[in-house]
């Protein structure tokens, strides 16, 4: 709803009372507040603490859950649906050199996510290699250095696999293929086989998939002195 008035621009403005003098109260609105019928939808401040928050928060205050992988937890630990907080285990095998420290065959199990949903996947893939993390920037901090995506921590970490079968299929293409076809090739690798740094590969392939634009564009200019030029290579990216 828009208000509007004559009014002196100097005197100070009352948006309390601006609202209240434009409000409308249709009668069905009316009838809703008289029956005291919910006005507005209502959700947490806060998100709901998960057992990974919680698996968090253990690792800062138990110095033997430090040592532990996310997966490892229910071992030793039980979930409290009532606190949302893990408690070590009353029962079981006496741990050797923890007192009150039982373990159990409980076995954890983690979701499986796919490789499409990258940072989940990444994350899931950090969790089942580091131990003891106390939050989500500690996850993702390599050798002191906070990485911006989980996807670079696992690069830092060597946990994926390297790209030198993709970067040998590259070069043997571009010493026998045309530049769409290694175009095509390169859409292909990024698209199903998940490379761990295709900007890389960009790089170091970009001139052979981009040989045929700039022979267009030389012919086209009558000019064989053009040379690459960040908008050939954009055209060749799409």
């Amino acid at each position: 709803m828009a208000v509007f008035g004559v009014g002196n621009v100097a005197a100070p403005l009352d948006e309390i009372n601006q609202y209240q003098f434009g409000r409308y109260i249709s009668s069905s609105e009316t009838v809703w507040r008289i029956l005291s019928f919910p006005i507005h939808e209502r959700h947490p401040t806060v998100p709901p603490a998960t057992t990974l928050i919680a698996f968090y928060s253990l690792c800062q205050d138990d110095l033997f859950a430090k040592t532990l992988l996310y997966s490892e937890v229910p071992k030793f630990y039980t979930w409290n649906a009532s606190t949302k907080k893990f408690q070590r285990r009353k029962r079981g095998k006496a741990v050797e050199g923890h007192t009150n420290l039982y373990s159990s065959d409980a076995l954890g199990r983690l979701y499986t996510v796919h490789p499409n949903n990258t940072e989940c996947f990444y994350l899931r893939l950090l969790l089942i290699n580091i131990r003891g993390p106390i939050s989500f920037q500690d996850l993702r901090t390599v050798n002191g250095q906070l990485c911006a995506i989980y996807r670079q921590a696992c690069q830092e970490l060597n946990l994926l696999e390297n790209d030198a079968h993709w970067d040998t299929a590259l070069a043997d293409a571009s010493n026998t293929a045309r530049p769409q076809q290694i175009r095509t090739l390169f859409a292909i690798i990024l698209t199903t086989c998940f490379p761990s740094n295709p900007k890389d590969l960009w790089e170091k392939y970009k001139d052979y998939m981009s040989e045929d634009i700039l022979h267009r564009l030389r012919a086209a200019n009558q000019n064989p002195d053009i040379q690459f030029t960040p908008n050939v290579y954009n055209e060749a990216l799409i």
